[in-house]
């Protein structure tokens, strides 16, 4: 907690202050490619995320995670603020991304594909941080800017971070 009572969450404790919410699992020198659970021949979703993100060297729980808060894994959801697809992208965004048409938004691979390298270029941008990568997929990453590279103090964002980090933890574990 911070002194104005702001939780803080990270995936290291950057100071005293912070709380560590969640850890990812430090990779062996054997492990090479992001962890993956078996893919659901029953669910076509599953496949592409898996696919998707194994191409893209991004945690395919975490992908699955953040599916799964976005819009519960729905490829027609459509947010009040305009955000579109299973990865819930802002129509700039997916453009940066080659969403251009409105087929494209409604074909699951390419806005699956789309969230990922954004998912994969925030974590970049943070470091590996995957608590401040997600707080930046959900606010933009010009909030977690003017907030010190921290998770801004918006209610949604304070609740969406835990989120998906606790769905990605149940989906990886064994």
């Amino acid at each position: 907690m911070s002194e104005d009572g702001t939780p803080r969450y990270a995936t290291q404790a950057l100071d005293p202050s912070y709380r560590i919410a969640y850890r990812e699992p430090q990779p062996n020198a054997a492990a090479t490619e992001p962890t993956r659970r078996p893919s659901s021949g029953s669910d076509p979703l599953h496949s592409i995320i898996d696919r998707v993100s194994l191409r893209h060297g991004v945690s395919a729980a975490l992908v699955q995670a953040v599916a799964h808060v976005e819009s519960r894994r729905n490829a027609h959801a459509v947010s009040p603020k305009g955000a579109r697809g299973v990865m819930q992208l802002m129509p700039a965004t997916g453009e940066r991304y080659g969403l251009t048409g409105a087929h494209s938004w409604r074909d699951p691979e390419r806005n699956i594909d789309a969230g990922v390298r954004h998912l994969k270029d925030l974590l970049s941008q943070h470091q590996g941080n995957v608590a401040l990568a997600l707080a930046a997929y959900n606010a933009g990453a010009g909030a977690v800017s003017r907030h010190q590279a921290r998770i801004p103090p918006y209610r949604e964002t304070m609740l969406y971070v835990p989120a998906v980090l606790a769905k990605s933890a149940s989906i990886s574990a064994p």
